[in-house]
């Protein structure tokens, strides 16, 4: 059951930082950080993760993802790196939810892992990287020419 991740869709916290999020991302041309991106990240997370029998908890994964690029908010607006001011409202955000502190430690420690994870690893966070930069179908992106992410991290084909 997914109870923590229902509680973080209906958390006042993470509405208002979610519709900041689509405020400021209103005429961005490059790929957006929406609630598409944040399913698609936690499902591609669960696929790679049965398909190599690595361990994870779906409630984990899925409140991670929904939270990981909550902090891209304060990037754009003071700069700050995402994964770290991220982690700090996911923190207040799962406080507010009720969730447990080991939980929330799990939860924290793949948000923070989340810019410099290394992919093709066994570990939860490892997938959970690897999930992130996989999410984007490059091929279909309409601003290709101005992506500054280098063309061999392009995904340009469908993998899990």
């Amino acid at each position: 059951m997914l109870e923590t991740a229902n509680k973080i869709l209906e958390n006042a916290t993470f509405r208002q930082k979610l519709d900041e999020l689509e405020v400021l991302e209103k005429e961005r041309i490059f790929c957006g950080h929406g609630l598409e991106h944040l399913l698609a990240v936690a499902r591609m997370t669960m696929l790679i993760c049965m398909e190599r029998g690595i361990s994870a908890e779906a409630d984990i994964v899925y409140s991670a993802a929904l939270l990981h690029d909550i902090g891209r908010v304060e990037e754009y607006t003071l700069g700050l790196p995402h994964e770290k001011s991220g982690a700090e409202t996911a923190r207040q955000i799962l406080s507010e939810t009720g969730c447990g502190r080991e939980k929330t430690e799990k939860i924290i420690g793949m948000i923070l892992s989340h810019r410099s994870g290394r992919e093709c690893s066994d570990t939860l966070e490892a997938v959970f990287y690897e999930a992130d930069k996989k999410s984007r179908m490059c091929s279909f992106c309409k601003a290709q020419d101005e992506c500054n992410w280098p063309y061999e991290k392009r995904n340009y084909n469908i993998e899990v």
